[in-house]
């Protein structure tokens, strides 16, 4: 028998593991094992909301079902992976099923690292050779090198690279899976309610969505990107790339814009960053950053985080987060600018908040973006760019559809006026006025982190002379 271990890639189509797989168990006439754990130590963290735990388990039981219509079936346990592969490799040793060979695609973040190697140990214990391959990026982390095979720590070279290089292959869906054993157990799949409505599952559905962004989205990307009012024309598919329902490389397949590759570049070079810096997933890229002195303001932070600013793109975006999983770019940026700069609180509280809303809350992803914006990451924003969400408002949302979407309070406001609605006071009866002075904070953050840079430049000079 051989092993298909699903972890962040649940599909059928694109899949190297599976296609490996499948090609052994015909040259041997044996079966294949897919497999979904659901990992008790991913579920018990604090940012695995209930919404991002009834997302992923949505899609395995839409994986399973992709299976069931080629004839085969998906198991599903749950546990520590290690430990649950032992029993599992055990279980089906004495069932006179052993398993041969176990496949899967590579996973980068730090826990997914550990977690692999021990689960490695524990299948060649068992006398399964273990094979690995790429399929979560268009180009894996390592891939693309400098010409002095080093990794890239700015965007824009690592960019060039990964335009030029070779693009793999597209594997089809497989016709035909073999059955499982009949008395092999499959195991049911967990129910859990979602906060939120989900989006539909599955990679079939992932697929219409990336057929109907490419014809209705794709040529208009640049403008939409900056819009939020355009939302309903953005892809969406960072859900679905988030766990692997959609193989990015199919998409890089069928994108014709170089705006749209050009988005697809940045979930290879973030995962670049991460595999080759781990650290960074909770400690600042760049060590002149480090120690720097946010602020801790509970009550401030807790008005970012429902939407309570008194700056209406601020809270739009916030809202819309907590109400459906996903927050447009442009207002990602902004929210994100406002928290670390103006108010001056750790990205690592934004960071965790945000992977804990969003439903395409992957680590590599988010860490670099906030990284970005905090001007603390490799290849970031310059820390005296300091966003001012009422310009970024009127230049964004010009006629304020994305603010009257998502703050109701605001809605019968004109267009001339919603940006800064205080200005405008009795039309303010159930809407906060701003919590900060932006000019003060925006003084308060340039003079801080000048001030810190300049010790870290100069502490850093006496330890090298």
């Amino acid at each position: 028998m051989h092993l298909v271990w699903h972890r962040t890639e649940l599909r059928t189509h694109d899949h190297p593991a599976l296609m490996a797989s499948l090609e052994l168990s015909q040259n041997d006439d044996s079966g294949v094992l897919p497999l979904v754990i659901i990992d008790s130590k991913i579920f018990a963290r604090a940012d695995l909301t209930p919404r991002r735990q009834a997302w992923f388990l949505e899609n395995v039981r839409a994986l399973r079902e992709s299976y069931r219509k080629f004839g085969g079936d998906l198991i599903v346990r749950e546990g520590e992976p290690a430990k649950v592969l032992d029993e599992f490799l055990a279980e089906m040793k004495s069932a006179n099923h052993p398993i041969k060979t176990a496949h899967f695609i590579r996973n980068y973040t730090p826990y997914a690292k550990a977690r692999d190697e021990a689960a490695t140990g524990v299948l060649r214990k068992h006398g399964a050779a273990v094979q690995t391959y790429g399929g979560q990026y268009t180009h894996e982390p390592g891939e693309i090198l400098s010409q002095s095979d080093t990794r890239y720590s700015v965007h824009a070279p690592y960019l060039k690279r990964w335009r030029e290089a070779e693009k793999p292959e597209i594997l089809a869906r497989p016709k035909k899976i073999p059955a499982l054993p009949s008395t092999l157990r499959v195991g049911e799949i967990p129910k859990i309610e979602s906060d939120i409505a989900l989006p539909k599952p599955g990679e079939e559905n992932a697929k219409r969505r990336l057929d109907w962004f490419l014809k209705n989205g794709e040529e208009d990307y640049q403008q939409i990107r900056q819009n939020p009012g355009l939302e309903n024309k953005t892809s969406k598919l960072s859900y679905y790339f988030n766990i692997g329902v959609l193989s990015p490389r199919l998409a890089y397949s069928k994108a014709t814009t170089y705006k749209w590759k050009f988005e697809l570049s940045w979930w290879d070079f973030f995962a670049d960053i991460m595999d080759n810096n781990p650290n960074s997933a909770n400690q600042e890229a760049v060590a002149g950053w480090r120690d720097f002195p946010w602020r801790e303001d509970e009550a401030e932070f807790e008005k970012w985080k429902t939407g309570q600013t008194g700056f209406p793109l601020i809270d739009a975006g916030m809202r819309e987060l907590n109400a459906t999983g996903f927050m447009h770019n442009r207002v990602r940026m902004a929210t994100a600018d406002f928290l670390t700069r103006h108010l001056m609180i750790d990205w690592r509280l934004g960071e965790e908040y945000f992977r804990g809303q969003l439903l395409c809350g992957d680590r590599a992803q988010n860490v670099g973006n906030w990284q970005w914006v905090a001007g603390c990451g490799l290849s970031a924003k310059p820390y005296f760019r300091v966003g001012n969400p009422t310009s970024v408002s009127k230049a964004a949302d010009i006629d304020g559809e994305y603010i009257k979407r998502w703050i109701p309070e605001l809605a019968h406001l004109p267009s001339a006026v919603i940006h800064e609605p205080w200005l405008f006071s009795p039309a303010l009866k159930n809407y906060e006025m701003p919590m900060i002075n932006l000019k003060e904070t925006r003084a308060r953050y340039l003079e801080t982190a000048k001030a810190h840079l300049a010790k870290s430049k100069a502490d850093k000079e006496k330890i090298d002379g």
